[in-house]
């Protein structure tokens, strides 16, 4: 396997045609590291998509050997990962989450370590097998990707007997998935290295093992998975254990249901991993043109791969967006464009702007309060109070003090001290903010390119980042910024 800057391998795989794959060079370096300390491990399931993990775009399963738990962590701690935690619903003994970071592609790489044979099945249920160390004895090196693997044979056991965990206690049937990668499994597996593996667990095989094997590979044959995965799934003495009562696990059920019918209209809600070490708030500030809502929506999209993260826009019309739905808000109906708003806004006059203010200070708290529970928050936009008139500053100071001025500059200064943590500030000439929003008033945009400069957020630290560069450029230059920052 050849790694350049550009992280790109072409492989040829006996099952596929020839494709291409760009593995990320974190993932190679932190096998070679893995390897030099000598570390007991394995990517020990889903390995029919172990190229799609080492590219970022799902899990990594690495079973690590419990006396090289210290030197692992030590390892992915010197590499900068971060450690997440798991919600009570997905959390499992035996079980950790760590996330990295690929420089060069900006990709993330998440880390479920398990340090025993334990995955999950349902909330609060999960399958804990006892043969850990019969499965480091049976290992090979996968010839795509130097990763340490089980053997077919052992990796097709291990997934008969998930798949009937799963089919009682969560699903009814197999996924059209899981029968391609049992399919896959088994077309490699020898049936008499398969016996001496049954043997070598303590296992009994069935009389027709040859038959179900030859059904599964020719005829894609559901009954005979089905026949095999109960035969072997009954054998372990309790494999399936539960954290909780039953009565746990039914609430956990109800509550997700509960958030797919109604999640817009519950407060705030927390589904995804945290950061061990605590939330931020970032927001991303810059004149029309600099591209805020478009980065924003796709840091969103980055982080929530695996961490919780929450999207608040603090423009004209303030809203909160979490797990892909904009929650509902009493008061937004005082802010969007309809009729009834336009008539409000009218007849309210400057007390609107004394509205809207207090309804972004609302937003705020609730963001620091997520961000003290080790979310992250991401803000389009922030409120300033060294600029008056426009950037989303004090509207109503005016050379005529009066108390509602006096009255909107204590509420900016609330803003003020709850803060933020981080700010991006988008800089870009007036020209090419103008090319970019032509429909825009070209004086207005000057004065912000400005005046962008001279605005403070307390004690955020301040990032400034060159927004004329070509999009992805900007956004790999973020991505890179906010890790080092978490």
């Amino acid at each position: 396997m050849i790694i350049t800057d550009k992280p790109f391998i072409a492989i040829s795989d006996s099952h596929a045609a020839v494709q291409e794959c760009n593995v990320t060079r974190e993932s190679v370096e932190l096998l070679a590291d893995l390897r030099r300390e000598n570390i007991r491990f394995a990517h020990w399931k889903g390995n029919s998509h172990l190229l799609l993990s080492l590219e970022g775009k799902t899990d990594l399963e690495i079973l690590v050997h419990p006396e090289d738990r210290l030197l692992f962590e030590m390892i992915v701690k010197k590499r900068f990962y971060k450690k997440l935690i798991a919600q009570p619903w997905n959390a499992y003994p035996s079980n950790e989450d760590w996330i990295g970071f690929d420089f060069t592609t900006g990709n993330l790489l998440h880390l479920h370590t398990h340090y025993d044979l334990v995955t999950g099945i349902d909330y609060g249920k999960y399958l804990h097998l006892p043969w850990r160390e019969q499965f480091f004895r049976n290992l090979k090196i996968d010839k795509l990707t130097g990763w340490p693997i089980p053997i077919p044979e052992m990796e097709a056991l291990v997934l008969l007997i998930r798949i009937q965990a799963n089919a009682i206690h969560k699903k009814k049937a197999i996924s059209e998935s899981k029968q391609n990668e049992l399919r896959q499994l088994v077309s490699q597996v020898q049936v008499q290295r398969f016996r001496d593996l049954c043997q070598e667990l303590q296992l009994n095989v069935p009389g027709d093992l040859d038959f179900e094997i030859r059904r599964i590979v020719q005829d894609n044959s559901l009954p005979a998975m089905i026949h095999l995965s109960s035969f072997f799934y009954h054998q372990p003495v309790d494999c399936v254990k539960a954290k909780w009562t039953s009565i746990k696990t039914v609430y956990y059920k109800y509550f997700f249901k509960a958030i797919r019918v109604a999640g817009r209209y519950l407060k705030l809600v927390q589904l995804k991993k945290t950061m061990a070490e605590g939330g931020k708030i970032i927001a991303f500030v810059g004149s029309d043109g600099a591209g805020k809502s478009t980065l924003c929506k796709d840091v969103i999209k980055w982080l929530t791969f695996k961490i919780d993260a929450h999207y608040f826009y603090f423009g004209k019309r303030p809203f909160i967006k979490s797990n892909d739905k904009q929650l509902f808000s009493k008061t937004d109906f005082l802010f969007n464009n309809g009729i009834f708003s336009r008539y409000f806004r009218k007849m309210a006059g400057s007390f609107y702007y004394l509205l809207l203010t207090n309804k972004k200070i609302n937003m705020l708290r609730l963001g620091k309060q997520v961000s003290k529970k080790s979310s992250l928050v991401i803000c389009d936009r922030f409120p300033q109070k060294d600029i008056m008139g426009f950037f989303d500053g004090p509207k109503l100071q005016t050379e005529k003090r009066s108390w509602l001025s006096g009255f909107e500059m204590k509420q900016f200064q609330k803003l003020f001290l709850t803060g933020n943590d981080v700010v991006f500030r988008l800089n870009l000439s007036a020209e090419v903010a103008a090319r970019r929003k032509p429909d825009h008033d070209y004086k207005l945009i000057e004065q912000k390119c400005i005046n962008l400069s001279s605005i403070t957020y307390g004690s955020a630290k301040v990032i400034d980042v060159d927004a004329e560069k070509p999009y992805g450029q900007v956004l790999l230059e973020i991505k890179r910024r906010i890790w080092e920052n978490l």
